[in-house]
């Protein structure tokens, strides 16, 4: 479904439980939602270690997650990340992401991850012989800092020009990534100490 909103165009891929996954361009695509919780400071669990509690959350999806930090940076990471062979049955490749993870605290009420797709071959030794690198560019992750309490979520998402998603694999793509953060979203809003 097309939807026009203040003279943009874009196809709603998911929207459910807060989630709103849209494409916006054959190349383009963004994901929104909120953080809330008034039991815990919300901006001190913006980190790098999200991405092993993604691991720990989907492991349905996640097969391994790698992260290196060469020079111990709190604001550089890599992340190999392995996932299952979800689309075999489809003929689609066993798929793996190589993303070197930049983050950024300039503006106080704003966390920023930039992720790029770690471009050379960089598959991990132990990683099947016949798996591909996901063909994304560059993912970038705004966490607005509404208050401790509150944070919303702008993630924009940029494959490859010439990636070779058949149109169908769209949707089932926006509903692991709705499963992978909508998880992330349940555990955070019901943590209490």
């Amino acid at each position: 479904m097309q939807i026009q909103e203040e003279s943009k165009t874009y196809e709603k891929i998911i929207e459910k439980n807060g989630l709103k996954f849209i494409k916006i361009t054959p190349n383009k695509f963004n994901l929104t939602f909120d953080l809330n919780n008034n039991n815990i400071l919300l901006p001190s669990i913006i980190n790098f270690e999200l991405l092993q509690m993604l691991n720990k959350l989907n492991p349905n999806i996640f097969e391994h997650i790698e992260i290196n930090s060469e020079t111990n940076s709190e604001t550089n990471i890599i992340a190999n990340i392995l996932l299952k062979d979800l689309f075999s049955d489809l003929g689609l490749p066993h798929y793996y992401l190589a993303l070197n993870i930049n983050k950024n605290c300039s503006d106080t009420n704003k966390i920023i991850f930039n992720c790029s797709s770690n471009k050379i071959d960089n598959k991990l030794d132990f990683y099947p012989n016949n798996v591909e690198l996901l063909p994304i560019q560059n993912i970038d992750i705004y966490c607005n800092i509404i208050n401790n309490h509150s944070i919303k979520i702008n993630c924009n998402i940029d494959l490859i020009e010439k990636h070779k998603f058949p149109p169908f694999f769209e949707k089932m793509i926006g509903n692991i990534i709705y499963k992978i953060f909508n998880r992330l979203k349940q555990f955070i809003e019901n943590v209490s100490f």
